[in-house]
């Protein structure tokens, strides 16, 4: 029983530790854009940070251009190449809201510009925006 119990408590470490862990696995074709968290709360006139993966699926090099993000006015993203490794390309993201952004949950469209071998497939994020305290 002794041995059972430090056992059990491993297993959930490394249980828990998979949930929160991003999956960043290699798609079986094209490039993906991978996030933590598809759905975001930010309160008006806030500003998060989030972190965005561009995953590869093949050996090839990615030629990409500076990720876009388009969705609601009032909105804003900004992102920040984080690492110069391909495997998977890391950014820095931030999402801003303006105070005059009005309450209410908006789909925004994640891009990072590629061609041929370097094109990638959009994501979506949801971003909520609550009242400010």
């Amino acid at each position: 029983m002794k041995r059972i119990i430090p056992l059990f408590v491993i297993l959930l470490f490394v249980g828990l530790g998979n949930l929160n862990a991003q999956n960043l696995e290699k798609p079986r074709s094209g490039n993906e854009i991978r996030l933590k968290d598809y759905t975001v709360t930010v309160a008006q006139g806030e500003e998060i940070d989030l972190q965005m993966w561009v995953v590869k699926a093949k050996k090839y090099n990615l030629v990409v251009e500076e990720p876009k993000a388009s969705g609601k006015e009032g909105i804003h993203f900004t992102f920040e190449k984080k690492t110069e490794v391909e495997d998977p390309l890391t950014y820095d993201m931030k999402v801003k809201v303006d105070a005059s952004t009005p309450v209410g949950d908006y789909l925004c469209i994640l891009k990072v510009p590629g061609k041929g071998r370097s094109a990638i497939t959009g994501s979506t994020i949801k971003i909520k925006v609550v009242q400010n305290d």
